[in-house]
């Protein structure tokens, strides 16, 4: 069960609140359904991350960015895809320094399988339409846009600047 948050008395505020709550609860779902799957595919959450951000070859440290972590980090877990032979790593031929992570075939195949299996039945998504489903994607795309600049914020009401 997700934690609730309090909501404020404004009942603007409280409706953001209510969107914030929710969104949390659609997270967790989501965040659940793809760990179901990683095991499903013998992954780890971590793994199939990786497998899936292979579309072509990576710098390491690129996938460590990915996955929002140092790239020391991730060198384990590719040791671990490397065994399974899902991938290899080469030096970059312009830097030996570099390590670029490619999908094998058997890993491109398990990326395919993956993301077959995510995408078939997303938790939540078979009642909507698909016009539905346009909208959530455009309102989220909405959500997850940076913030606009402070020069681009509207001026704060005059009560506002005459009180700070």
């Amino acid at each position: 069960m997700a934690c609730r948050i309090a909501k404020p008395k404004d009942p603007a505020a409280a409706a953001r609140a209510e969107v914030v709550e929710l969104l949390f609860v659609y997270v967790d779902r989501l965040k659940q359904h793809f760990d179901d799957l990683a095991e499903s595919h013998g992954l780890t959450s971590v793994q199939a991350k990786v497998i899936m951000s292979l579309d072509d070859p990576e710098p390491m440290r690129s996938v460590a960015e990915c996955l929002g972590c140092d790239p020391s980090n991730i060198t384990g877990v590719i040791d671990r895809l490397q065994e399974r032979g899902l991938v290899t790593r080469v030096e970059d031929p312009n830097d030996r320094r570099v390590k670029r992570i490619t999908a094998t075939a058997a890993g491109r195949k398990l990326r395919e399988a993956f993301e077959t299996d995510l995408f078939r039945n997303v938790p939540g998504m078979k009642t909507l339409t698909n016009a539905q489903i346009t909208d959530l994607r455009d309102a989220l795309a909405s959500l997850a846009r940076p913030e606009s600049k402070a020069s681009d914020r509207p001026e704060p009401r005059a009560s506002a600047r005459a009180a700070g």
